[in-house]
């Protein structure tokens, strides 16, 4: 295994807002009310699947940067606590760093949320260590780039098509997740989550290894096919 593990998380909402207490619905549909006032487009379905405690995972996936090639692994399915335990054992032999796009605020704080729901004891102390303003052991791209300046931060698919780097959002965008993942077509949720850790690793390589971009051809998606 490389020194260094890249990640990326696709989320859905665990369940209907129907299916919680009146209570915490009533809570729910007035932090929605608040945010349409800013975004009318703000529903349960993008809120669910943003907050640790309302949404699940559907999708992990992994990559690394071995010689001129990104190595490509994804976890996935409707069962998530078997995706977090998997998941938990591949950290458990990281000694290196785990590398991400906004992952400090979302993506891992996210993943720690849910394996205490399913009571997961995370196989490695590091991965718990989010703080921020540090590159380790979490080095997340989008914030280190940018200075942790969030007035400044650009979304992964602007940023790679500025450096030349194949964009992962041809075929999927994140709002489209919940309806691919309702029709079952995870062939396209994997190929766009690994795309985005690609992408990720060719931006973090490129900006702060100083190193020549990876041709998408040298991508080695877990299906085994290139790009």
């Amino acid at each position: 295994m490389a020194d260094h593990l890249a990640f990326d998380i696709e989320t859905v909402p665990a369940a209907d807002l129907t299916e919680y207490s009146e209570a915490v619905q009533e809570k729910i549909r007035q932090k929605i009310e608040r945010q349409q006032e800013r975004n009318p487009e703000f529903n349960f379905q993008y809120f669910a699947s943003t907050h640790g405690d309302f949404g699940k995972i559907i999708c992990i996936s992994m990559g690394y940067i071995s010689g001129e090639q990104i190595k490509l692994k994804s976890l996935y399915g409707h069962e998530e606590q078997a995706i977090l335990e998997e998941f938990n054992q591949v950290c458990r032999g990281i000694n290196g760093v785990f590398i991400h796009y906004n992952g400090i605020n979302f993506d891992a704080p996210f993943i720690l949320q849910r394996m205490a729901h399913h009571n997961i004891r995370p196989s490695n102390e590091r991965f718990k260590q989010l703080r921020r303003y540090a590159n380790d052991p979490h080095f997340d791209v989008m914030m280190a780039y940018y200075n942790w300046d969030f007035q400044k931060v650009l979304s992964l698919g602007i940023l790679a098509e500025l450096h030349g780097v194949p964009s992962p959002k041809e075929d999927l965008s994140g709002d489209k997740v919940y309806q691919a993942y309702l029709n079952n077509e995870w062939e396209r949720i994997v190929r766009y989550c690994e795309f985005d850790v690609a992408t990720t690793l060719n931006l973090w390589n490129k900006l702060f290894r100083y190193e020549p971009l990876i041709g998408e051809e040298n991508y080695e998606f877990s299906g085994g096919g290139k790009a």
